[in-house]
């Protein structure tokens, strides 16, 4: 093609290309995401290896806290120089930090590297729902959330199951290595397909408004990650730090000229409900990936491949029901699937409660494909709620809020985990406490059902009719 006229169809909303754009973004966060759980396997072999016990936490929070605490940041900067630039950036640090962790020999190194890898993660992750909003029309947009729910959030939940793989044929630094070729894909896609950004997105950044938003952020969920499974007195300050920054935050963002989380925005009941919902189902499906391969290697023996086998039953359950939600969210209130979903996977956690020693790989893949049955039909209509609650002005940000709420659930899912058990614990000591965090998750996981009544999707076609409008001159 051209490269005149190449750039000429990348202006409009019937760019016939935008579908394989998206699938490079979405690759690009799928590849973030494998890594908020690929190494969730590798855990015992890195505690060995390194010397450590439940130090071995970091391996997980170095990564989430950067990859957390920077989404609202690096959205609202989007926002201001361009999506298509802030997510080739996170690429290429992603990579960059990828080969590095591969590297490690200490869990200081690992611990700096992966914060590397977190940075990168949270730029790639910031823009994809805003791509899938302004590049889609309203009618298109369930299709366009079932893409990323298919590819994306599929990363997190495949993470156990490959990486079990991984190292049992090629050792764990290949967990960090098989992101290069992931990332090479993905920056070719976005860099040759996206469009490019517009001169007219620059606006001004709020930049004291990321500071305070990232640093609460991340005192929150330090202040949740007590070492000793209790809350000390460390933990009591950080939280008291947050709350600080909460505070000072709320009183900057009044007086800012552009600020990064409107009051607009994040007042509406319509927005931030869908969004603690998307948080308390990250919990739940980063608890579970970081408990069930302890279950699976330590109480049933299984060894890292068989048990990414059985885990792997997860993430094809959901890519299946990914697309039948995305496609049911475009004909009916995504409140539909999404309650549906929400409540198969509330099943399918209390079906995992006992726990059972003699359980079969049978038995465990049904309960396991149950979770992930309604972690698919659940993604894409809660990301639409969240979207479709977001004015025009804000897509970035608002995307990249959604985001945040779901890397959250994925920093706290571990975090709360490791409050009730720890892989140090003798075996049926061990067992109860594992018993009780799948109890505490089914709770979590019911406040995620209760969210959906949070929804309310806008059916205005006058407003759709302005809305795609207006994006065809934004593209």
């Amino acid at each position: 093609m051209p490269q005149g006229v190449f750039n000429s169809v990348l202006d409009s909303r019937s760019y016939r290309w935008r579908w394989w754009a998206l699938i490079g973004a979405s690759l690009a966060v799928f590849m973030a995401a494998l890594d908020s759980n690929v190494v969730n396997v590798a855990l015992p072999v890195m505690a060995r290896i390194f010397h450590v016990d439940r130090e071995i936490r970091w391996v997980v929070l170095s990564y989430i806290l950067p990859t957390t605490g920077l989404l609202g940041a690096f959205g609202a900067l989007s926002d201001v120089i361009g999506r298509r630039r802030i997510t080739l950036i996170g690429v290429t640090l992603f990579i960059l930090g990828s080969i590095l962790c591969g590297t490690a020999q200490t869990l200081p190194q690992m611990v700096v590297y992966r914060i590397i890898q977190g940075i990168g993660g949270s730029a790639i992750g910031s823009a994809i729902l805003a791509i899938a909003t302004v590049n889609f029309a309203p009618e298109e947009r369930g299709r366009a959330m079932a893409v990323i729910g298919l590819i994306a959030p599929l990363g997190a939940v495949v993470g156990p199951s490959l990486g079990g793989l991984l190292i049992g044929a090629l050792g764990w630094p290949a967990i960090f290595y098989i992101n290069v070729p992931f990332g090479i894909v993905a920056f070719t896609l976005i860099f040759r397909l996206l469009p490019r950004d517009e001169a007219r997105q620059l606006k001004t950044f709020d930049v004291w408004g990321a500071i305070l938003f990232s640093a609460a952020l991340v005192l929150l969920i330090m202040g949740l990650s007590p070492t000793a499974g209790r809350l000390t007195t460390l933990d009591f300050v950080l939280l008291a730090g947050c709350a600080a920054a909460v505070a000072v935050l709320v009183a900057v963002e009044r007086r800012a000229a552009n600020p990064l989380a409107p009051p607009s925005l994040v007042g509406r009941r319509h927005f931030t409900i869908p969004l603690s919902g998307i948080m308390t189902m990250g919990i739940v499906g980063a608890g579970l990936g970081f408990v069930m391969p302890f279950f699976l290697e330590g109480t049933l023996g299984m060894g890292p491949e068989r048990a990414g086998l059985t885990l792997l039953f997860f993430p094809l359950a959901m890519a299946a029901a990914s697309q039948v939600g995305g496609r049911l969210s475009d004909r009916f209130n995504p409140r539909l699937p999404a309650a549906v979903g929400a409540a198969i996977s509330l099943v399918g956690v209390f079906l995992l409660l006992p726990l059972d020693s003699r359980w079969s790989m049978a038995d465990l893949a049904v309960r396991f494909a149950m979770v992930g049955l309604g972690f698919g039909f659940f993604v894409s209509p809660s990301s639409v709620a969240v979207m479709s609650a977001t004015p025009r002005d804000h897509v970035g940000v608002g995307g990249a809020l959604a985001n945040t709420a779901r890397f959250m659930g994925f920093a706290l899912g571990p975090t709360l985990a490791t409050i009730f058990w720890n892989p140090g614990l003798t075996a049926a000591i061990g067992m109860s406490a594992m018993r009780t965090v799948v109890l505490v998750l089914a709770g979590v996981q019911a406040l995620t059902l209760a969210s959906v009544l949070g929804y309310r999707i806008q059916q205005d076609a006058r407003q759709a009719k302005t809305e795609v409008e207006s994006s065809s001159s934004a593209a």
